[in-house]
């Protein structure tokens, strides 16, 4: 791995910051995820030293050395802020433009519903009345998955999962930055990489059966994948 460039490093989260700024972004949210991302440069430095790859696995490596350091409340805007500093960290200018032109930056907390562990936050489904309320993108999603042939245990694990994932995020508005932000808050609560990975591809892949049924656009799997 190249010797880490501290010149770059301070490129990359100006150029994140500023857009951040240009975005409308309040000076409190800018200047604590300038303190996130000052530790998520350090511990990518500490990995160049330890030649560690600089690949998105080190990179996620390095985001979970740090995150546990800061409170339980911002550990999801520190996931959050994470995944949008990556295309600056690794110069993808194409993801950045699209950044910037879909105004995809989160600006503010996103109103997502999540305390303590995976177990804790089934409980509280379980017993919480709207788990037994209809979900009707969720059952597009899983009738979708049924007609392709998908096996029942993994429908019935894809099922429970997204449903927490749209419990979490019940109270905030229908948009794309609150979707991701219950992503990122889902995403604390598996401590497995591939585990991470799946969820990623199981929440892509689900987010246009739920955009669709907020916003009125009727979708298919392969139009997801």
């Amino acid at each position: 791995m190249p010797a880490f460039d501290s010149q770059y490093a301070e490129t990359a989260l100006a150029a994140y910051l500023n857009l951040l700024k240009n975005k409308g972004a309040a000076t409190g949210i800018i200047t604590r995820r300038k303190h996130f991302l000052r530790h998520l440069l350090s511990a990518l430095e500490t990995q160049a030293d330890s030649h560690i790859t600089d690949d998105d696995a080190g990179y996620r490596r390095a985001v979970d050395g740090i995150v546990h350091k800061f409170p339980d409340d911002q550990q999801i805007e520190i996931i959050t802020t994470s995944r949008e500093f990556y295309p600056f960290w690794i110069g993808d200018l194409k993801t950045i433009a699209r950044l910037n032109a879909a105004d995809a930056l989160s600006l503010e907390h996103s109103p997502v519903d999540l305390r303590g562990s995976l177990v804790d936050m089934f409980e509280r489904l379980d017993a919480d009345p709207w788990s037994r309320s209809e979900q009707h993108c969720l059952q597009a999603y899983i009738a979708r998955m049924a007609e392709l042939g998908t096996q029942d245990a993994v429908m019935d694990i894809r099922e429970r999962l997204l449903l927490l994932l749209l419990y979490v995020i019940r109270h905030a508005e229908a948009t794309p930055t609150a979707y991701r932000a219950g992503v990122d808050a889902m995403l604390t609560l598996f401590s497995k990489e591939d585990t991470r990975r799946l969820f990623i591809e199981m929440a892509r892949e689900f987010f246009y059966f739920w955009n669709g049924f907020n916003h009125g656009e009727q979708t298919t799997l392969a139009h997801a994948a």
